[in-house]
């Protein structure tokens, strides 16, 4: 299973529930790439880029696809063409976007210092978010309203992979 979705979808909290219900283990890429990189995510993108931060996405998505875990991705990784096409092609998981209304996702996160692209003015947020919308929409299986509380989000996905 692979969750993607924006920042501050409850990609992580809804990962870690539904290791609850599931006995798989989380991969949560961002945890993934900090150990590749040796550095936190704000000081990858400080010190040397974006798209350097992309290529170690991308190699710890490599890494995992073949296994049998719940993959919790950042919100950019279908930004990376490379990373989108290997998120399109593959077949072993399925993919729900989570997805709520982009007021609620910028509620979630306008705070969040630890957010190199989410520290920005509203428009620039929205108008990140309105341009990964039909990549994430074009690789799902399933997307998942994460409005309401976490449960229910948990629910409607176990209510699919039964």
């Amino acid at each position: 299973m692979i969750i993607i979705g924006f920042m501050g979808s409850g990609k992580t909290t809804i990962a870690k529930h539904l290791q609850d219900h599931m006995f798989k283990e989380v991969i949560d890429l961002d945890d993934e790439i900090k150990v590749l990189a040796g550095k936190s995510i704000k000081e990858i993108f400080a010190d040397d880029g974006e798209e350097s931060f992309r290529k170690l996405e991308y190699q710890a998505l490599t890494k995992y696809l073949s296994e049998d875990v719940i993959i919790s991705t950042g919100g950019g990784i279908i930004s990376y063409d490379q990373s989108y096409e290997l998120l399109n092609s593959q077949k072993q998981h399925k993919i729900f976007f989570l997805n709520a209304p982009f007021d609620n996702l910028y509620d979630r996160i306008q705070n969040d210092t630890n957010r190199p692209l989410g520290n920005q003015s509203r428009q620039k947020v929205l108008d990140l978010y309105l341009s990964r919308l039909d990549r994430y929409k074009g690789v799902a299986d399933y997307e998942i309203s994460t409005e309401e509380t976490i449960e229910s989000s948990v629910n409607e996905i176990l209510s699919y992979i039964d």
